[in-house]
């Protein structure tokens, strides 16, 4: 089971970064579900966290309506059969969003059709004649993966393809549609000082026509303005939102006079160069990267630290003139078969990468539709910044960024090693910040474009050079995929939403520095609410102490602001030691199985990656029988 896990997971990172940018899908979900309200009375962050700032004293007449535009996949989409129901696949279930997968029987049985004949030929004779087992297997992979994503010629999804929509305000919905909105974007608190009437969120496909998108989310923007008790709307666009925003901005200039705040989040501003990179030139290829460096980061995994190494050197079964053409043609065959017309993605792609990739895949008379469309939203993202500097200088629209740094790349793409939050690069979320690499610090005679203040502790980024360096805000080694569970980055959001005086990294830099740090709550807010329901009668005088003590820090870590991510995590530990202990939990004592399979697991690591750093010194590049080539 567990390999099978992590093959789906290698699959997934592929497949999926090729199609979009976001790691929720590269995990192999949608997005991550988090807990949305306590099921047993835990205490609300804004009894803590906003003191100053709660629903007994503040005036929701002065707070605006919110709309949150998510990202990639975050909206929750159904595959339709023509007379309306929801389809089913073979085993008589839903299908399955983002990509509507048929069931792994049907996708094996398909691939060892196709697929099977020119393996074990290419496997024997160590060549791929005609490019057929590329050809086969890239056919598997766009029929599998981008089958039922498919757009025509116009933009339009080819298999009736929906999201869930909901056109009015939160406060409307069932406890169902809540449930999954709060999970995708855990704006509790907000709804509950604000109040659910205030909050609206746009749903949307993420594979489909990025005009038609921007067109009804303009009609949204507009009607919670009209509905909102100032006039005006607040907009979150977070992640693929940002490239909804720069289009929305681009097309619809007057949106400003409907605005109050606009609160980025992570937002792919100029798109990513990973989905930019595997458009212009495929997957990447450097020799290093993709026998030495990408597998151990992208399948790395606690019970089996040795399986990136161990792909390393399977990998050589092939000859590396083959691995890099079925890269290649997987690469082609989903974009130039099924997904070229889909504009979302091409809203992704970076600025940098753009006319080469879509002179590369949309350069026949039949493409002039949609080319027309993509060349304007390149001109979108090169306009970007100044649509967003008309918004505020023009309708008086205040702006503010929240940015992930310092995480790195995911390696899918030639610009991998850039600095980012793992998915995006710095450049784009953050609106043009200075930043050299991950880990590399800003050299000892670099002059900051305006002053040291803007510049953070680790010497890593300026935040000067960007757009907006007053209401930018940074969370340092913070990774995309797991923005969400920064709960810091939720109350950050919510403050900025419900404060009118909140309106610069100076307003509460005790609250709210401009350079912060990654955190993962998790549960715990849950957790503590819970743990002081327990019956600890039975625990002794010492032991109770720890208890009250554990509970104690973990709560105010939690309420604490401003991060130090190793004391959090250390309270984190502490407390759930103590809870286990007054439930009467006993850490599992290894058993003679496990310490075997602990003493396997660390020969077989030390030994693969010898053995893959060996290979590597040795081949470079090469496959196996690269070294003995016969034919």
């Amino acid at each position: 089971m567990k390999m099978k896990k992590n093959v789906f997971r290698i699959t997934a990172v592929i497949l999926t970064l090729i199609m979009a940018f976001s790691s929720f899908a590269v995990l192999g979900y949608a997005a991550e579900e988090l807990p949305s309200n306590p099921p047993v009375a835990a205490v609300s962050d804004y009894d803590t966290a906003f003191s100053y700032l709660t629903a007994d004293n503040i005036d929701s007449d002065k707070i605006s309506n919110t709309v949150v535009i998510p990202g990639v996949f975050q909206s929750r989409t159904r595959l339709y059969n023509d007379d309306g129901t929801v389809a089913v696949n073979s085993d008589g279930k839903e299908y399955e969003p983002p990509f509507f997968l048929e069931t792994t029987n049907d996708i094996v049985k398909k691939a060892l059709k196709e697929c099977l004949g020119p393996l074990l030929l290419t496997l024997i004779t160590q060549n791929d004649f005609g490019g057929k087992l590329a050809k086969s297997i890239a056919s598997v992979i766009g029929w599998a993966v981008g089958g039922k994503v498919k757009n025509d010629a116009e933009g339009n999804l080819v298999y009736n393809v929906k999201a869930d929509k909901y056109n009015d305000s939160v406060a409307t919905l069932s406890e169902e549609d809540k449930e999954y909105i709060y999970s995708q974007i855990p704006l509790n608190d907000y709804a509950q000082i604000a109040g659910e009437d205030h909050l609206y969120f746009y749903s949307y496909a993420s594979i489909s026509n990025l005009n038609s998108i921007v067109d009804e989310l303009y009609q949204l923007i507009v009607k919670a303005a009209k509905a909102s008790p100032t006039g005006k709307a607040n907009i979150v666009p977070i992640s693929q939102g940002g490239s909804l925003a720069d289009n929305l901005l681009q097309r619809y200039p007057e949106v400003g006079q409907y605005l109050d705040r606009i609160i980025y989040i992570v937002p792919a501003l100029d798109g990513t160069v990973l989905l930019g990179d595997i458009y212009a030139k495929g997957i990447i290829d450097d020799d290093e990267s993709l026998y030495s460096e990408v597998f151990p980061i992208l399948v790395y995994d606690d019970d089996q630290p040795w399986l990136g190494s161990l792909i390393n050197v399977l990998l050589r079964i092939l000859p590396n003139k083959v691995l890099n053409s079925i890269l290649d043609e997987a690469v082609d065959c989903l974009i130039g078969d099924y997904i070229k017309y889909a504009t979302t993605m091409w809203g992704l792609v970076n600025s940098g990468n753009y006319k080469e990739a879509a002179d590369k895949y949309l350069n026949k008379p039949e493409d002039a539709y949609i080319r027309k469309q993509t060349d304007e939203m390149y001109e979108a993202q090169l306009n970007a910044l100044d649509n967003i500097a008309y918004q505020i200088d023009t309708y008086g629209v205040q702006v503010f960024d929240v940015v992930d740094y310092n995480y790195p790349l995911y390696p899918i793409a030639d610009n991998w090693k850039l600095n980012g939050d793992g998915v995006i690069q710095l450049d784009s979320t953050s609106m043009g910040a200075y930043s050299v690499g991950v880990d590399v610090q800003l050299p000892d005679d670099y002059v900051p474009v305006k002053g040291d203040k803007y510049i953070d502790k680790y010497r890593l980024v300026d935040a000067g050079a960007g757009l907006l360096p007053d209401s930018t805000f940074y969370f340092h080694n913070q990774g995309h995929e797991k923005t969400a569970r920064n709960d810091v980055i939720m109350k950050l959001a919510t403050a900025l939403l419900t404060d009118n005086d909140f309106t610069s990294v100076d307003s509460y830099p005790d609250k709210y520095p401009q350079f912060n740090e990654t955190r993962d709550r998790g549960g715990l807010k849950n957790d503590i609410a819970n743990a002081k329901l327990l019956d600890t009668s039975a625990l002794s005088p010492e032991d109770k102490a720890e208890f009250d003590a554990a509970v104690a820090e973990a709560e105010s870590r939690l309420n604490n602001t401003v991060v130090d991510t190793e004391k959090f995590e250390a309270a984190k530990d502490r407390f759930y030691k103590a809870v286990n202990k007054a439930k009467g939990i006993e850490e599992p004592t290894p058993t003679i199985k496990d310490k075997i399979n602990e003493k396997v697991n660390s020969g077989l690591t030390v030994f693969l990656t010898w053995l893959s750093s060996f290979l590597f010194s040795t081949l470079k590049g090469k496959g196996f029988s690269d070294i003995f080539r016969i034919f």
